[in-house]
């Protein structure tokens, strides 16, 4: 796969910054007049309260950390948090939305991104999804590495079969466009929960937690020792 896709899909994330919370959220300018399905807010819920059910973390390392909708989130189970994202306009609005000293924050593109320590927990909400199928392998190696032996990996994303909130995709691909009108690509790939398990078990991964949902899903695990 060309590089261009994944240089468009950061130039999207980065335009894309600072209506991103209102287009997830469908308020303000992406507010319409259906109501939301339940099932969306229930599954969200279900999601908030497994992280929130772990026990407290020293360090914790959030990829693609974005406007900080689920660095937030991860506040009350962290003492520490390393937020990283490629898109400095995502980091900014983050920054100024989460105002805590708990927080640093770093521009790295994940895909050029070497872990130099270890973390209680890597945290990654909706990025998944992002990651092209001929990258996840050494992704995948990169997030193990970062985790320390009993720590634990949890990812959230849209599942495959599920009814892809995020829109139809084309093979890996989809067009997205904001609201000034510029169309992007980016890649989305709707991966199997039990797909992403397989693979953290082979890195050492085990004592999994998994919920699949009609729109979203949460997997964590712990890395083993030795």
């Amino acid at each position: 796969m060309s590089d261009d896709i994944l240089r468009e899909q950061l130039a999207y994330y980065r335009a894309r910054a600072q209506e991103y919370d209102e287009s997830v959220q469908q308020t303000g300018r992406f507010a319409t007049p259906e109501p939301q399905d339940q099932q969306i807010d229930t599954e969200w819920a279900q999601i908030v309260n497994a992280l929130h059910s772990l026990p407290p973390r020293s360090n914790v390392l959030e990829l693609a950390c974005g406007t900080g909708i689920w660095t937030q989130a991860l506040l009350p189970v962290s003492k520490s948090i390393t937020a990283l994202d490629g898109a400095p306009e995502m980091l900014e609005v983050n920054q100024a939305k989460v105002n805590s000293p708990k927080v640093q924050y770093e521009q790295v593109n994940l895909f050029d991104w070497q872990p130099d320590r270890e973390y209680d927990l890597v945290f990654f909400g909706f990025w998944i999804s992002h990651v092209p199928n001929e990258h996840l392998d050494t992704f995948l190696d990169k997030v193990a590495r970062a985790v320390k032996p009993g720590g634990r990996v949890f990812i959230v994303d849209e599942p495959a079969g599920g009814k892809e909130l995020s829109g139809a995709v084309d093979e890996d691909r989809q067009t997205r466009t904001l609201l000034d009108g510029r169309n992007f690509q980016i890649i989305k790939i709707y991966y199997d929960p039990a797909l992403i398990q397989e693979h953290l078990q082979k890195r050492g991964f085990g004592s999994f937690e998994v919920m699949v949902g009609d729109y979203f899903f949460y997997l964590t695990g712990t890395r083993n020792a030795g």
